[in-house]
């Protein structure tokens, strides 16, 4: 039996379609994000705060040339900005306004590109604007918006536009459909990272599965699939080479943890698999909240019911923390960790309080997570159910689809299920597999495989409601009975696929009530699980509560959703009623998804949460001359010193700081630590696990070296640190004494940066200077050159050498001028112009001498003496430095990449460009009035009463009509001969 045709079939112009999608999708979005029309309101953005937009380092357009963080550490090469849609659009927008739109923008964005491709389908108009409206509220792009991550969302919508160049009939020639994509592919690969490269095999695997279903010879197929997967990889890689090339420099080379062999492979699979979907959470899929929302310390207001209890980004040792009594994992870890022996007897006590604080304890210093979560994974009851019936379409034996559209569909269920196989990561085998392909091991987080299950999940949900179009809605016969009657009618003769179904929607409306009566009755187990998780008592009651109104949410609109599905099998809204179905489907739809979708939305007042104090005054002042630490070891979140102090400081330290351009020795995240800057570490790390007992002296050797002169601690700190680490010269003196107190006018803070500091006498906490550092510049008459690396850390870390006489330099960068005595004066030196990417320095030198700056050294810096090139020398293991000749000098430090990838990117702009010129160019006219799906030949439709096509006029029996389009087809002919009469 053949398939019906595809294509919309209603009187409406599609060219009116992207109008509905905007006035629905639009609207949605506007109710949703509505305190973006507020003054000083910014959506809350956790992975690209307004302070990381706003600094110096961050700036568009200098970013396109090579980026260097300089505010954190000794500085760090980040990959630079590449020429996508989210930094053209952060280009034009100060950074305020692009908080306020740049989330709903990408939503917008990713929903409009998924109607591109579900028109590149043929599929009915109404089919095309819910499948962008179910993209465009996707919980899980919604809640990675919301989180800052808006470019995934990109990433996702040029995936469609990638499918939708490869899937349409406008374009002939596959060459161009192929090259259309590969951009696209590239677009997403530098707006995803390692979300686009996903994507993008997703998309390589669905290049040749396209190309093989296609209705020609074996050989044709061979040869389109071969040339169209080449054609897209060149181009891709084309397109984004800038971000190619700058994402292997920053991220893989020099890493050693990016190392291929399977020693670390191994060591590298916990901390690659922290972000895992546990199979339980699956549900979440189905039931928005069930698992909570935001962390605890995201949630703005005093309710915390819906707190996130889950175990997504849980350290697989927080459970191994928590074992029994004999546990001897537990206690090897607890020393692995560096645990403190009173939390080590505390994690076998009989007290829960005192377990927990000691695994609080023991977590805050070594850095793991203990659960962690940022996104939420609501596909959408309404759009799961239209997923199931369209892969259900696809196996009835009166299939409404056509061979190739069943086989994709195939594909896509496929796919759906194998990204969420992956997204479990360490709790399933799939991702185990994974692993070990090469370089696999370099990515993160197998939860971000749930970014092509999401967009897989909402492809079937759009061929479920095409299935639902062709075969119950535009059938123009009317019933005139009322709902009910009808129904009941419909239930005494309805047979096959549509009683199946039926009673298959129906079970799930059944499990649904059952599961909720089960669940809410397990409200006390419930409460007893979150207490064992150390979750208080009255809040674990909340979280129950919280949980349990989320699943009845869930079997409220399941029974909607039900109830609409056999409304519209049943036949109840075909023909001239067809407007109702749709109206019922995406109304359903609408208010699913954005109730759910509504808890992620954050907004603060920037005036606020930015508004200065004396500590951020004082450091703001020739931020580049000093650095600023609040804790013992830029590694972890530990507090060391900063007892009480830890959490402002750490808000201070991804946001304060980067909004002042204050420099600090800490760093907030490095997820891939260069091996150069990992050793440097870890020849000044602290031995001990008690501050009362622990040698001091080697966070006090890195400070020095590093130019870190002001600390934040406790009122007290100062004179600790003189007594135990320099009780000659009293180096550490308090500045500043303050208490941490709450903003005026904010009576519930919802988060540290609702907090400040208030100067006082008698404040706790102090800002504390280091007058014994290095300064940031300093002329050296003396230096050495050791016989390698291991003997540069060696004398660096030893007490007997001092650093303000001699600096060491590399043996891959010597000097060919001898070394001066130690101790003669070598001269003077002045920072005059400081930039992230270039800095001028004048120096007057006595003497031959190196110019050592405390700044990290990279490959891409370069240096000019008097306007001179000259060589960059590595001193000190890791940081800068020239030779100068005696007498005046200005010295010029540049970071200058290379800019050939980023002008191969731009190319490929210019390809991508040219070639959308060509194609409307040379696009041949519709005929008159023809919808795309009407200029496409159709076979027959399938003989289901449902589907049949409108019957002729006359009374007496005839065949059916063609389909739209085929009457086109049959006069091909016609006109062929006419083209060669003209030809003639």
């Amino acid at each position: 039996m053949r398939a019906v045709p595809a294509g919309p079939a209603n009187s409406r112009s599609s060219s009116n379609q992207w109008l509905v999608l905007a006035a629905l999708l639009g609207a949605t979005l506007g109710v949703l994000f509505y305190q973006s029309f507020e003054p000083h309101q910014i959506l809350f953005a956790n992975d690209a705060p307004l302070g990381f937009l706003k600094s110096e380092q961050n700036r568009l357009p200098s970013r396109f040339a090579g980026c260097w963080h300089n505010l954190a550490w000794l500085g760090n090469e980040g990959p630079a900005a590449a020429p996508t849609i989210s930094t053209f659009v952060a280009t034009l927008l100060p950074r305020e306004l692009f908080l306020k739109v740049y989330a709903p923008f990408t939503l917008f964005f990713a929903g409009f590109s998924a109607w591109v491709f579900f028109r590149s389908l043929r599929f009915n108009s109404m089919v095309c604007v819910l499948g962008g409206v179910a993209t465009g509220l996707n919980m899980h792009f919604f809640s990675i918006a919301c989180w800052g991550l808006g470019s995934w969302n990109v990433a996702a919508g040029t995936t469609f536009l990638a499918l939708a160049a490869l899937s349409t009939k406008s374009i002939k020639q596959t060459w161009a459909k192929a090259i259309l994509a590969g951009l696209a592919v590239g677009m997403g690969l530098m707006e995803g990272f390692d979300v686009g490269a996903i994507l993008s095999t997703y998309l390589g695997v669905f290049v040749v599965f396209r190309a093989l279903v296609e209705e020609a010879s074996a050989g044709r197929k061979i040869v389109s699939a071969a040339v169209s997967e080449v054609l897209v990889v060149f181009f891709a890689g084309l397109i984004a080479a800038n971000a190619l090339f700058s994402l292997v420099q920053t991220q893989i080379e020099g890493v050693g943890a990016m190392g291929q062999d399977a020693l670390t492979k191994e060591q590298r699979w916990n901390p690659a698999t922290q972000w895992s979907l546990p199979k339980v959470e699956t549900l979440d899929l189905v039931v928005p909240g069930l698992f909570g929302y935001r962390m605890t310390q995201h949630i703005t207001d005093a309710d915390h019911s819906s707190a996130y209890w889950g175990r997504i980004g849980q350290d697989p040792r927080i459970a191994v923390l928590a074992g029994g009594k004999d546990d001897k994992a537990r206690e090897d870890l607890a020393v692995t960790l560096n645990a403190r022996d009173s939390d080590k007897t505390d994690l076998t006590s009989d007290d829960p309080q005192k377990r927990f604080a000691a695994m609080t304890d023991i977590v805050k210093r070594s850095g793991i997570y203990w659960r962690y979560s940022g996104t939420g994974e609501f596909a959408g009851i309404m759009v799961s159910l239209l997923a199931l019936f369209g892969v259900a379409n696809a196996g009835r034996r009166d299939t409404p689809y056509s061979k190739s559209e069943r086989v994709l569909s195939g594909f896509w269920g496929v796919a759906a299920v194998f990204s969420l196989l992956a997204a479990w990561g360490r709790y399933g085998f799939v991702y185990r597999f994974l692993y070990q392909l090469p370089y696999f091991s370099t990515m993160r987080n197998p939860i971000k495989f749930l970014h092509p299950f999401h967009i897989a999940w909402v492809i079937l949900a759009a061929y479920g409601m095409e299935a639902i179009y062709r075969r119950y809605l535009r059938n123009p016969a009317k019933t005139t009975d009322v709902l009910p009657q009808h129904l009941q009618s419909w239930w005494a003769k309805v047979t096959g696929f549509d009683k199946r179904w039926t009673f298959f929607v129906l079970a799930l409306g059944v499990v649904g009530v059952g599961g909720f009566i089960i669940f809410d009755n397990s409200k006390v187990s419930l409460i007893e699980y979150l207490e064992s998780q150390f979750i208080p008592q009255t809040l674990a009651f909340h979280i129950a509560a919280y949980s349990v109104n989320q699943v009845l949410w869930f079997l409220l609109y399941l029974l909607a959703s039900v109830f609409v599905m056999i409304c519209v099998i049943s036949g109840a809204w075909t023909g001239p009623r067809m407007k109702w179905a749709w109206i019922c489907i995406g109304t359903v739809m609408i208010l699913d998804l954005a109730r759910a979708d509504l808890p992620w939305v954050r907004y603060y007042d920037y005036t606020e949460k930015y508004s200065p104090n004396s500590v951020t005054d004082f450091l703001e002042d020739k931020p580049y001359e000093n650095r600023v630490i609040g804790k013992l070891e830029p590694r972890g979140p530990g507090s060391g010193i900063t007892a009480g102090f830890g959490e402002l400081y750490f808000f201070w330290l991804q946001n304060d700081f980067p909004y002042h351009n204050i420099q600090t020795l800490d760093f907030a995240q490095m997820s891939h630590i260069p091996d150069l800057d990992r050793l440097f570490l870890k020849a000044f790390e602290l031995k001990g696990t008690d501050i009362a007992t622990t040698d001091l002296s080697p966070a006090v050797r890195l400070w020095r070296l590093t130019n870190t002169r002001y600390l934040l601690g406790t009122a007290n700190s100062a004179e600790m640190l003189n007594d135990r680490v320099d009780p000659k010269h009293d180096s550490f003196q308090v500045r500043q004494l303050f208490n941490i107190v709450g903003k005026p006018g904010i009576y519930t803070p919802s988060d540290f940066g609702d907090f400040t500091i208030e100067p006082g006498e008698k404040g706790t906490h102090a800002l504390i200077e280091y007058t014994g550092t290095l300064p940031r510049a300093k002329l050296f008459s003396h230096w050495m050159t050791p016989t390698d690396d291991d003997q540069t850390l060696a004398i660096l870390s030893s007490p007997d050498f001092d650093p303000t006489q001699t600096v060491l330099v590399s043996k891959d960068t010597p000097v060919e001028q001898p070394s001066g005595l130690i101790g003669a004066d070598a001269g003077t030196v002045v920072i005059t112009d400081y930039h992230p990417k270039e800095i001028e320095l004048v120096a007057d030198a006595k003497t031959p001498a190196i110019l050592w700056m405390a700044e990290r050294i990279g490959p891409d810096w370069k240096v000019l003496v008097d306007k001179q090139p000259a060589r960059v020398l590595r001193c000190n293991y890791l940081m800068r430095g020239v030779y100068l000749p005696p007498g005046n000098h200005v010295i010029e430090f540049k970071f200058h990449p290379s800019l050939k990838p980023l002008y191969v990117s731009l190319l490929g702009w210019v390809v991508g460009i040219a070639l959308a010129g060509y194609l409307v160019a040379t696009r041949a006219p519709a005929a008159s009035g023809a919808t795309p799906s009407q200029t496409t030949p159709a076979a027959a439709p399938a003989a289901a009463p449902a589907a049949a096509p409108p019957p002729p006029p006359s009374p007496a029996p005839a065949p059916a009509p063609p389909a739209p389009g085929l009457a086109q087809s049959r006069a091909a002919p016609r006109g062929k001969s006419r083209r060669r009469s003209n030809k003639g």
